[in-house]
């Protein structure tokens, strides 16, 4: 009787080093459409774009979703149920205080009615 509660014991020894190095292996693997999605940030239109450009071009209380989309270009939208959208634009920064890449985005957030509630410019 203890045969085979010493061969389920050793099948657990063999297997549980394999189970953690996989495990730890998975750790270090960084998720595919995270990598994809930093590729693919929806830029300005108009190329070499400034952030501070952009938002000279966009009123708030006056310009318009097409007349965002004319001067900007498509963005990446989030529609909520209010009714409320928000448009973001992304471009790649630069932060040499910690010597990496980031990214700065400009946020524009549309009222129900469609025109522009508020602006703003996001930096690393």
């Amino acid at each position: 009787m203890k045969a085979p509660m010493v061969r389920e014991w050793m099948f657990c020894k063999g297997l549980a080093p394999l189970l953690a190095g996989c495990l730890v292996l998975a750790g270090c693997a960084s998720p595919l459409d995270e990598v994809d999605s930093r590729k693919a940030l929806p830029e300005f239109s108009t190329p070499g774009m400034s952030m501070q450009s952009a938002k000279d071009a966009v009123v708030p209380g006056t310009s318009t979703k097409a007349d965002v989309a004319a001067a900007l270009g498509p963005g990446t939208v989030v529609k909520f149920d209010s009714g409320y959208e928000v448009w973001v634009y992304r471009a790649k920064a630069y932060k040499p205080a910690v010597d990496a890449p980031g990214t700065n985005e400009f946020i524009v957030l549309f009222a129900p009615s469609g025109i522009v509630k508020k602006t703003r410019i996001r930096t690393p």
